[in-house]
């Protein structure tokens, strides 16, 4: 496994130099995961930052009454667990691999060592958090102000634009979502998924396939999204 090629992958370290990639690579370590397996528990103590180099990895909280909540899915390319970093402060979630999943790993002490000699390093992850905390914020907002059909097509579009690969004039959403994962990222019913996927296809907006969705109308869907439902 060649690190510093692996992290030139990763879209938060895209402005680094090679001098800067290369400082890092010597900091990370790696490891694997099998589908089904916890990366690390909601309220556990966390010291590390995870690379997915392959894979896909689903974010998620558990109430007290013990329901699970997708809060987001990553893959390739993507990190996760930065908060622990800075703060080393127990996870505010869960992280499971959904299937195998091979990460590059990062130890808080090894990353405050690394941004000690390469500030810019800390700037990408900062980045990064920041987008997520944007993103966020306008998930509350339409959970708020949205109807539960809107938010489906709006997390469609959210996915689309993450994890979008051209296919033919379509726009195939690169990663596995089963409904009841889109159910629980729009907060709301299995059965509400089903009726609004299920319309989406019928307007050929979309298509959707051993729970990978491709999107057929980019624009059409953004407008679906707007309407009421």
């Amino acid at each position: 496994m060649n690190k510093l090629e692996l992290l030139k992958r990763v879209t938060a370290f895209r402005r680094l130099s090679s001098e800067q990639l290369a400082l890092l690579a010597r900091s990370v370590g790696s490891r694997a995961f099998q589908r089904g397996e916890i990366i690390f528990h909601q309220g556990s103590i966390g010291s590390t930052l995870y690379i997915i180099v392959a894979g896909q990895v689903r974010i998620y909280t558990t109430s007290e009454a013990g329901q699970e909540l997708t809060v987001t899915l990553f893959r390739d390319g993507d990190f996760f667990g930065e908060m622990a970093l800075l703060d080393g402060q127990p996870r505010a979630a869960s992280a499971e691999a959904m299937c195998h999943t091979t990460t590059l790993t990062l130890h808080r002490a090894a990353f405050l060592d690394t941004i000690n000699a390469c500030p810019p390093i800390a700037a990408s992850v900062l980045e990064v958090m920041a987008a997520r905390i944007r993103q966020a914020n306008m998930a509350a907002e339409q959970l708020a102000n949205m109807s539960a059909s809107q938010r489906v097509v709006r997390q469609l579009l959210s996915l689309a634009a993450r994890y979008g690969t051209a296919d033919g004039g379509e726009i195939r959403i690169d990663i596995h979502l089963t409904q009841d994962d889109l159910a629980s990222l729009s907060g709301t019913t299995r059965e509400t998924v089903n009726r609004v996927l299920a319309n989406l296809r019928g307007q050929g907006l979309i298509r959707v396939e051993r729970a990978r969705v491709s999107v057929i109308d980019l624009d059409q869907l953004e407008h679906s999204g707007d309407s009421p439902g």
